[in-house]
């Protein structure tokens, strides 16, 4: 499971540097599977996602802590880079900046002796709906257009809310549809979703139809 039903928001390390809550700072993003080729235009990117998880990623425990009823748990962040703004005419757009979506390993644990690939493949999931999340953020960022430097901050953070909120609700649908792995159909069906979007560049949105568990 997540460490917490916002992942983007709440399951990320404080980045060193100015405040986040400082005009042209704090800014956490993601980007697109098939984004390897180099992009017609300069802007921001994403590092550290897509890719597979593994349990190496995760430190083993003995048990669960006190209040846990799962058996793995992971904790992600956003690390911003610098932030740079160019003109583009007479507005203003982001230049190259790079954001590395990433793992706190202190916060990222699996019970050793709970261990099958029906749970990693879960935790994976969860890593994946954040990371399409913040995929489409800085898609959108590479789009963004400003009459000023602090008006383009300023849409940048209302696009970062937006992310966050889509990110918390599909987590939480995420976790209690597929009862936090437990039911195999639903977590297949999320992940032939997480797939298709991934694949498509299309926006994640939770499965339809999906069964309950007698």
């Amino acid at each position: 499971m997540c460490d917490n039903p916002s992942p983007a928001r709440n399951n990320r390390p404080v980045p060193p540097g100015p405040s986040p809550d400082v005009a042209h700072a704090g800014f956490r993003s993601a980007q697109p599977e098939g984004a390897t080729a180099a992009p017609a235009q300069s802007g921001p990117v994403l590092v550290g996602w897509p890719r597979q998880l593994t349990w190496s990623d995760f430190n083993d425990i003995q048990s669960r802590p006190d209040g846990e009823s799962e058996d793995a748990r992971i904790s992600m962040g956003f690390r911003p880079g610098t932030i740079r703004v160019e003109r583009d005419g007479s507005e203003y757009r982001f230049g190259e900046m790079e954001f590395s979506m990433v793992l706190n390993a202190a916060g990222s644990w699996v019970v050793a002796s709970g261990k099958t690939d029906q749970l990693l493949a879960h935790e994976q999931g969860h890593f994946d709906i954040v990371g399409l999340c913040y995929r489409d953020l800085v898609a959108e960022a590479r789009r963004l257009r400003g009459s000023s430097r602090n008006r383009l901050i300023r849409a940048m953070r209302r696009q970062m809310s937006e992310a966050d909120g889509r990110a918390e609700s599909l987590t939480r649908e995420y976790e209690t549809q597929t009862e936090h792995g437990r039911n195999a159909s639903n977590q297949q069906a999320w992940q032939n979703q997480i797939a298709a979007s991934r694949q498509t560049g299309v926006p994640l949105i939770a499965p339809p139809s999906l069964t309950e568990s007698p």
